[in-house]
């Protein structure tokens, strides 16, 4: 199983790009971890969790897929807060 070529298509969600990485990953337990942590960077879409990836290397594919669930939290928070002020602006 080539993990490289888990794509991050448009449109979708970080969390699901992640879980389709982890049930390729689980398919080729043998990878080693440092290829498996280039892989699951290589193809997600460009952002600030690409740009935040590049700053913060992650030593482990635990911290990564850390790393991936911090930030879709965030991501979801904060389109959660968004949604809720404009609704409020519209009444």
């Amino acid at each position: 199983m080539d993990l490289f070529q888990c794509k991050h298509n448009q449109g979708e969600a970080l969390k699901d790009y992640l879980q389709k990485f982890m049930q390729m990953k689980a398919k080729a337990p043998n990878v080693p971890k440092d290829v498996a942590i280039k892989a699951a960077i290589k193809d997600l879409r460009i952002g600030p969790f690409v740009a935040h990836l590049a700053r913060e290397k992650s030593r482990s594919i635990e911290d990564l897929y850390s790393e991936f669930e911090k930030y879709y939290r965030s991501n979801n928070d904060l389109h959660r807060r968004l949604e809720e002020q404009n609704q409020s602006k519209q009444f």
